[in-house]
């Protein structure tokens, strides 16, 4: 690779460094920006990468897995991507633990900038891409990052959309540590609706079936969040059962991140968000306040899992997505955010409390009293926001303007010379193109007087 396209690359992780966001550029972008500067390498073989369980992909993956018995679980992923940098360990770690739990699913990556032929075949637009690849499917994973929530997902679509009890003793490890939401049919007659909905929304929920009568529960379909923790669909009172499962596929206390958030937003609840900071570096929260905030909250959210169904509660320390749904930076941390899932007003609870509270008592009773006034008295509390044309184009701004900030916090030089060669390179076109009429004009007249002072000194 020549000097230009190591320096063109340097720059790429340096900028995507400072952005938390994914490296989500269209791959005809980087295969045109980058394709000038460095070769197209096919590896003739499949590798295994060092040290790890994870297969070294290429090419050859479009020919090999449509007659393949095997599923495979792929990341695409480019080197110069610094997210793709930080799931590598995460990804080794899938790959051996699914080789331990013997789940015949294939884990490898494809170096997109180098296997150009897989990369189009399988339409990667950003990076990191995962997929679950085998001959009669293609899904994205489109969740958290983390090792369990990878596994999850691969276990989950690489058996077929419903899966069977065998005992109910099943039913009481699938539930018992409330992180899983589970949507189960009990009876002897299957609902067709269910089964229809299953292979649909496969690759976010799980789905069983019941033979048998478990516990104290009826025939009919459940939505199973803990042991103690659940609510029956009923066709007269919820109707629809897809709108239904969006509302309950959530835990009772859930993490909100900016790639589940699209969901919670389909619940049409209320979420409950509480804001809390974490360190990046292993995720603790920062300070025992952020512990004790959260600790309330989801002693609060499982008072309310078996009260009326308005709130969806959890947390995060995304305070970029938090401040982009505000459109503002929240302060104080932490704090409380009601969000409206369907008109995207929200309440803050320092907007409406002078003081939070310094102890668990005061800071319990308020949070509280803050969420029985926003059902009952809802008209009396300070909230912001929305989702008009002119929301949208304000978020926008404050999108943009708040990444530009983290990117000249992060290296002001660098920032400037990127924002401002294309700035100049703009400013030059438009003087040229604006001024070029204009300095025809004056070349006439001066030709025109040239003419005429050339006619008076000929008289």
């Amino acid at each position: 690779m020549n000097p230009i396209s190591c320096l063109i690359i340097r720059i790429m992780i340096t900028v995507f460094k400072w952005k938390n966001v994914h490296c989500t550029m269209p791959i005809g972008f980087w295969l045109i920006f980058l394709g000038p500067f460095q070769q197209s390498l096919l590896w003739s073989n499949i590798q295994s990468v060092h040290a790890s369980r994870v297969i070294e992909m290429n090419d050859r993956l479009v020919e090999v897995y449509p007659n393949d018995k095997r599923s495979f679980l792929i990341k695409f992923y480019a080197p110069w991507c610094h997210h793709c940098q930080d799931l590598e360990p995460v990804w080794a770690q899938v790959a051996q633990q699914l080789h331990n739990l013997d789940a015949n699913i294939v884990v490898g990556r494809v170096d997109c900038t180098k296997y150009l032929t897989a990369a189009s075949h399988f339409t990667i637009r950003g990076f990191p891409t995962i997929l679950y690849i085998n001959s009669q499917k293609q899904i994205e994973f489109k969740g958290e990052r983390t090792r369990d929530d990878i596994i999850d997902f691969a276990l989950r679509v690489h058996g077929p959309p419903i899966r069977y009890l065998s005992s109910c003793d099943q039913l009481n490890d699938l539930v018992q540590d409330g992180r899983r939401v589970i949507f189960i049919n009990f009876g002897p007659e299957a609902d067709g609706n269910f089964t229809r909905l299953a292979a649909k929304f496969q690759p976010h929920d799980w789905f069983f079936r019941s033979l048998m009568l478990c516990q104290d529960f009826q025939p009919g379909i459940y939505a199973l969040k803990s042991k103690n923790v659940y609510a029956k669909f009923d066709y007269q009172t919820n109707g629809d059962l897809a709108a239904w499962i969006r509302r309950h596929r959530f835990p009772h206390f859930t993490r909100f991140t900016s790639t589940n958030l699209h969901m919670a937003l389909s619940s049409h609840k209320l979420l409950a968000i509480s804001i809390v900071e974490e360190h990046r570096s292993n995720g603790k929260l920062i300070g025992q306040k952020n512990v004790a905030f959260k600790n309330i909250m989801e002693s609060i959210a499982n008072e309310y899992s078996n009260k009326e169904d308005h709130f969806l509660f959890g947390y995060s320390s995304d305070l970029i997505t938090m401040n982009s749904l505000a459109i503002r930076t929240i302060h104080p941390i932490p704090n409380l955010l009601i969000l409206n899932s369907t008109t995207l007003k929200y309440y803050l609870l320092s907007d409406n409390f002078e003081e939070i509270g310094d102890t668990y008592q005061t800071i319990r009773a308020n949070i509280l009293k803050f969420l029985d006034q926003i059902i009952n008295e809802s008209e009396t509390l300070i909230y912001y926001g929305g989702d008009s044309y002119i929301h949208r184009i304000i978020r926008l701004f404050f999108d943009t303007l708040t990444t530009i900030l983290t990117m000249y916090q992060g290296n002001p030089v660098l920032t400037l010379l990127l924002l401002g060669l294309p700035s100049s390179f703009l400013a030059i076109i438009v003087y040229m193109t604006c001024c070029s009429d204009f300095l025809d004009a004056r070349d006439d007249d001066l030709t025109d007087q040239d003419e005429q002072d050339e006619h008076e000194k000929r008289d």
